[in-house]
């Protein structure tokens, strides 16, 4: 890492040994806070430059203050930090920083409770009843409310050990989808696995402010498959083309071998 950059290797050191992902994200808040507006750009600045060459201490920044922005809310001290880095962002033409922060509809939708397909028979259960079910071990009540249009009864399911990663991969790619739905996987337990960080990338319903936290994940092919992909948010596919070309410089001839996944959490594990 480059010695102009080392202020910052403490704070990420100190993130990646943090054992869960809210500990990192809660760290990351307050320090952002305590850094001010310019540091905090600094340091996005930095994590933004890594991650083209996949260091892991800069994924794993990248995944934390994803998290922090997603959960700023629009008030405090946290909010003015980051509204005051997202304006010099984009006064300083950082792209790469602008695009970890921004907000946007999806490139197709809003998408109604109403119009997703449901299952006929839980259509007329009530919501607490959903939920219960949801909890449960009966496979054929949980196939079914894989099509649940309420985000509350995801997040149950998203939580029982009896879902897999397939199920939560191919929830993440349907399509039509509503975006709360496809912010829930992102933070459940499954949100750290590649293959569904790369299914809601691919999905033109996932909220673009939810993709651009994920898309310095991918690797180059799939990068190279969204960079070209129509049907995604013109932000979204300018972000992909960014990465590919910042891999493609001279400097990044000693980039870490891509891979898939970081260490998973020990809670994501249960």
């Amino acid at each position: 890492m480059p010695r102009s950059q080392s202020r910052f290797l403490p704070l990420m050191r100190t993130l990646q040994s943090l054992p869960e992902r809210v500990m990192r994200r809660e760290v990351l808040a307050e320090r952002f806070v305590s850094l001010g507006p310019e540091e905090t750009l600094a340091f996005l600045e930095e994590v933004v430059a890594g991650v083209p060459r996949r260091r892991p201490l800069c994924l794993c920044a990248l995944e934390a203050a994803g998290e922090v922005i997603s959960s700023a809310g629009q008030k405090g001290p946290l909010y003015e930090v980051l509204s005051e880095v997202y304006r010099l962002a984009s006064e300083r033409e950082l792209g790469g920083v602008v695009h970890l922060m921004i907000t946007a509809r999806p490139q197709r939708g809003p998408v109604a409770p109403e119009d997703l397909a449901s299952d006929p028979e839980m259509g007329r259960r009530t919501l607490g009843e959903r939920k219960f079910l949801a909890r449960g071990h009966n496979p054929l009540r949980l196939q079914q409310l894989l099509r649940d249009p309420d985000p509350a009864v995801l997040q149950n399911l998203l939580r029982n050990p009896a879902i897999t990663e397939r199920e939560v991969v191919n929830l993440a790619a349907r399509r039509p989808t509503r975006e709360e739905i496809q912010w829930e996987i992102h933070r459940s337990r499954f949100g750290v696995r590649y293959r569904v960080r790369l299914a809601l990338a691919q999905n033109p319903y996932s909220p673009p402010g939810l993709v651009l936290k994920l898309i310095g994940f991918l690797l180059r092919a799939d990068l190279e498959m969204i960079a070209g992909d129509g049907s995604l948010h013109p932000r979204v596919r300018a972000e992909a083309r960014r990465i590919l070309e910042e891999k493609a410089a001279p400097s990044a001839s000693a980039a870490t071998p891509e891979t898939v996944d970081p260490p998973a959490d020990p809670a994501d594990e249960r």
